[in-house]
């Protein structure tokens, strides 16, 4: 509108100023124009606190001019300000049908905000979102970005400096943040850039389920390859040692050593324990019971080099002594063979004692010996019958040799016999059977009866 300045002169009716025509025809002038806008036109309606557009899917559209300041009934237009002038009310911008309402190049139409002149627009100040936020086209967020709901981002999140969420986002699609890359994976972005996962204070980085290398996967307590007959391979760097507090090894080889296989091979232990028997070679090892386990083998204590076997703080010497020669202490823990001076040594004799049970009235073998080695043999002989309370002790004499037909016989002479019976308790024989002179007892009844004797046999 052009507005029309009429001339009031300088001094009341001085005829300075317009005349009343000319005045009158600038007044008309204007108010033709004002009629003439939207204001006044049946482009825009004004009712109490609402501005609407009129005519069809029309634009509302407010372009302020200089400094003053435009005023409705309910609303006050004033510089950069649109306020309400009745308390507590609402300011109501309705555009009529599909139209917009436009300040400057900033478009609202419904509940979406764009630019008129598709260039950009900045919100300088702070942003709150209390609700959804969805952002479907490329978005630049170059400050700090606080999101206390939902941030449902379908297309690129695009460039992002600090970004605080304390809701829920779902972020669909490629998304970029520093040097990561999220796509269903997290990529490094960045060259040769490793991706550090690092727990606040006491916390700790926690998965369920995680793959490495496309190869070793950790779930639980395992660790395990994923791909077919791959070794599972620990190594450390340099110096460095691998350490197991406790191990569970079945049948496998660690350095070529099998441990708990078939066929063992042989391995080197610093300390090994055990609390099952353990079997070494030919050598067992049971509770407090050291034993051979093959066939009529001897068990074989030697020291090395000029060690000793000791047992029980008991020192044996390292070599055998001669022939007749006996073991004896030096009082300080160590035994050496000595040879025993006359009359203890027994060069045509030996000592024995044994004994013998017989069940059965029938003839028994009570003792034997060689007839090659041995002339005559000297008994003294107790028997207990302790089912019938009887008791005795013998003496007996026994010697082989030709007979008047020059056949090898033996011969017996019992005597000295004390008894708590009646009659003595057996009938003592003898004879020589494949080469062994045997003491034959017949016992006087077929309950047990045992023999114990001591025997003295002289060299033929």
């Amino acid at each position: 509108m052009a507005q029309q300045t009429l001339n009031v002169g300088s001094n009341a009716n001085d005829g300075t100023g317009d005349t009343l025509r000319s005045a009158m025809t600038k007044v008309n002038t204007m108010f033709t124009e004002l009629y003439l806008s939207p204001l006044t036109g049946g482009d825009l309606s004004f009712s109490g606190n609402e501005i609407s557009a009129t005519r069809s899917n029309e634009d509302l559209v407010f372009k302020p001019s200089g400094a003053g300041a435009v005023s409705f009934p309910a609303i006050r237009i004033n510089d950069n300000n649109i306020e309400g002038t009745r308390s507590n009310e609402n300011i109501n911008l309705l555009p009529s049908g599909t139209g917009s309402v436009v300040f400057g190049a900033v478009k609202f139409r419904g509940t979406t905000l764009s630019s008129d002149d598709s260039t950009a627009i900045n919100i300088n100040d702070g942003l709150i979102v209390d609700g959804t936020m969805n952002v479907s086209g490329a978005t630049i967020l170059s400050g700090a970005v606080n999101l206390s709901s939902t941030l449902a981002v379908p297309s690129a999140l695009t460039t992002l400096s600090t970004l605080n969420v304390t809701g829920a986002t779902n972020l669909v699609g490629t998304t970029t943040i520093d040097n990561l890359t999220f796509n269903d994976n997290i990529i490094g972005s960045s060259s040769n850039a490793d991706i550090n996962l690092t727990p606040g204070g006491t916390g700790s980085v926690v998965t369920a389920n995680l793959t490495v290398d496309s190869n070793i996967n950790i779930t639980d307590n395992e660790i395990k390859t994923t791909q077919s007959n791959s070794d599972l391979v620990i190594s450390p760097a340099g110096t460095g040692q691998i350490v197991i507090a406790k191990a569970d090894i079945n049948s496998g080889t660690i350095d070529n050593t099998v441990i708990g296989a078939t066929t063992p091979l042989a391995g080197s232990f610093t300390t090994l324990n055990t609390t099952a028997g353990l079997t070494i070679d030919g050598v067992t090892i049971d509770d407090n019971t050291i034993s051979t386990n093959a066939s009529n083998a001897n068990l074989e204590l030697t020291g090395n080099g000029t060690g000793t076997v000791t047992i029980s703080g008991v020192g044996f010497p390292t070599a055998d002594g001669t022939s007749n020669q006996v073991l004896k202490t030096d009082g300080s823990g160590n035994l050496g063979f000595v040879t025993l001076s006359s009359p203890s040594t027994l060069n045509h004799s030996e000592i024995g004692d044994n004994t013998a049970t017989v069940a059965t009235s029938a003839t028994s073998v009570v003792d034997s010996w060689s007839s090659a080695t041995y002339r005559s043999a000297k008994y003294y002989i107790s028997i207990s019958d302790t089912t019938n309370s009887r008791f005795e002790i013998v003496e007996a004499n026994v010697i082989h040799g030709p007979s008047a037909d020059s056949t090898t016989q033996a011969y017996i002479t019992v005597f000295g016999s004390t008894t708590s019976h009646t009659i003595p308790l057996c009938t003592f024989t003898a004879d020589i059977d494949d080469g062994n002179v045997r003491l034959l007892a017949t016992n006087i009844t077929s309950d047990s009866t045992v023999f114990k004797f001591q025997r003295t046999v002289i060299d033929l």
